[in-house]
């Protein structure tokens, strides 16, 4: 007699195509409900950038006599640059610009590394701090300020001997990176970068 080949039935396999066939059936219903989705979290996320950005520049305006304070005492600067060109330079110092990101930004990114709430706060006032003297001597006019922008050829052929912005914007993001969460390594950051600024001349900002 010829041998015969039955398959046996488990009743598991037939629990797995269930399951299979539902699954897919969710999946084709939950894929339109994320497409949905989609939309309405990108206008939470751009409402919420608008308040942040409402708030950064309601921040900065409250500075204004400071920094118009900085524009009058540099006679080479008042003369040279309108206020109102060296306000929107200082917004450009804060916002961003040509492939800057900003210092109101950059600020949040190095804060995201200081977890301990103890220290945070302390952490964020000497970014803020650095940030006023730092935005106040960069956005003044080229031949008059003592902080340039980057480390290219040309700034070094044409600002020659200023620290750059983006080097120190550099050394804040490594300190970042290393910190344990304390905000110590960003300190020392802060600490080396206001080292550099009193040594140029660049006095801090004052309320």
């Amino acid at each position: 007699m010829a041998a015969r080949w039955t398959q046996c039935w488990d009743p598991r396999e037939s629990g797995r195509r269930r399951r299979t066939k539902r699954s897919m059936s969710i999946s084709r219903y939950r894929a339109p409900q994320i497409l949905r989705a989609l939309p309405v979290a990108f206008a939470i996320f751009l409402i919420a950038r608008a308040c942040c950005l409402a708030d950064d520049a309601a921040t900065l305006d409250s500075w204004k006599d400071s920094f118009r304070g900085v524009w009058q005492a540099d006679h080479c600067e008042s003369e040279w640059q309108s206020w109102n060109k060296y306000w929107g330079q200082v917004h450009e110092f804060y916002f961003g610009a040509r492939g800057y990101a900003g210092w109101f930004s950059d600020s949040q990114k190095i804060l995201v590394h200081v977890t301990d709430p103890s220290t945070n706060a302390a952490v964020a006032a000497q970014l803020t701090s650095l940030g006023r003297r730092t935005g106040g001597e960069w956005a003044k006019q080229d031949d008059c300020r003592k902080v340039r922008t980057s480390d290219t050829w040309m700034e070094r052929a044409t600002e020659g001997g200023k620290p750059a912005l983006l080097d120190w914007q550099d050394q804040l993001n490594k300190a970042a990176a290393a910190d344990s969460g304390n905000g110590a390594s960003i300190e020392a950051a802060v600490k080396s970068i206001n080292s550099q600024l009193d040594t140029i001349g660049v006095a801090p900002l004052t309320e």
